[in-house]
């Protein structure tokens, strides 16, 4: 009698489980976005045709609306505004406290170009951590997110890894004022490419891989821009090619495109074998 009781209170609890309903996509990314589609929340990518004058009409006001490309740049901002809610509360100000912390250190070195290159390197390490923060949707306890929204799950990486470098970037370029030295951008200049190249290779051989493989790949780059590199410690046999990888160039900075670029293609195709 106890198992059949039993079984009969799993049933009961399997049958609730079963009448929760899922949260909307309203719930999930605000009535804004949800707005922005003609045909509403239920058929997110909907291939029925739709009229003009039914695209431009706001399905909650009524009112007129830009047509054209104001929806997807509307789409693409709430989607960047709710992956910044999503982010660890503590990652900003850890990294406002570095870049800050590093500004004043290198500002009160006596040395003018070590404490540039003590700036650059702290620059150059925060980005990548922030990175490597993108880089786990694999373990990332909020990644039913990825699979659930009516986008892309590419579309919400890119989002994540744009708040994470823009909120990085700000920050790292804000306190570069605060460096004594040869001026605001040849400070900026001494660590942009490279944190962006070290940033990037970190994110596709994590995805890629594994956040460990990536980890691993830009930690070993950023030693050997700390090491060696433009104006290095140490003279090695690699610095004719270092040199300028690791400056801010458009050589650096494309590389550094196609690095993300091949980041967010892996991520598509992980997502569709996950929904296949």
């Amino acid at each position: 009698m106890a198992v059949w009781q039993g079984i009969k209170g799993a049933a009961r609890a399997e049958a609730a489980e079963q009448t929760v309903s899922v949260p909307s996509f309203d719930a999930l990314l605000g009535p804004a976005l949800a707005a922005a589609g003609p045909s509403g929340a239920s058929q997110p990518r909907s291939t029925v045709p739709v009229s003009v004058d039914e695209a431009d009409t706001d399905p909650v006001t009524g009112t007129g609306r830009a047509p054209g490309l104001a929806r997807p740049w509307r789409t693409a901002w709430q989607l960047a505004l709710r992956q910044a809610v999503l982010m660890p509360r503590m990652w900003a100000p850890l990294s406002a406290v570095g870049f800050v912390g590093a500004a004043l250190l290198s500002s009160a070195h006596v040395q003018e170009r070590l404490g540039v290159r003590l700036f650059g390197a702290v620059a150059v390490l925060l980005v990548l951590l922030g990175a490597l923060i993108v880089a786990s949707p694999r373990r990332d306890p909020r990644r039913e997110l990825l699979f659930t929204l009516p986008v892309p799950p590419a579309a919400v990486f890119l989002a994540r890894l744009t708040v994470v470098l823009c909120v990085d970037l700000a920050l790292a370029m804000a306190c570069s004022a605060l460096v004594q030295g040869p001026g605001w951008w040849a400070v900026v200049a001494s660590w942009l490419g490279q944190s962006l190249l070290t940033a990037s290779l970190a994110l596709a051989l994590a995805v890629r891989f594994a956040p460990a493989v990536g980890a691993a790949a830009g930690g070993a780059l950023w030693i050997l821009g700390v090491v060696s590199g433009p104006g290095g410690v140490l003279t090695t046999p690699i610095d004719a090619l270092l040199d300028p990888l690791l400056s801010t160039t458009p050589w650096t900075m494309a590389l550094a495109v196609v690095l993300l670029g091949w980041a967010a293609s892996t991520m598509r195709s992980f997502g569709e074998a996950t929904l296949a």
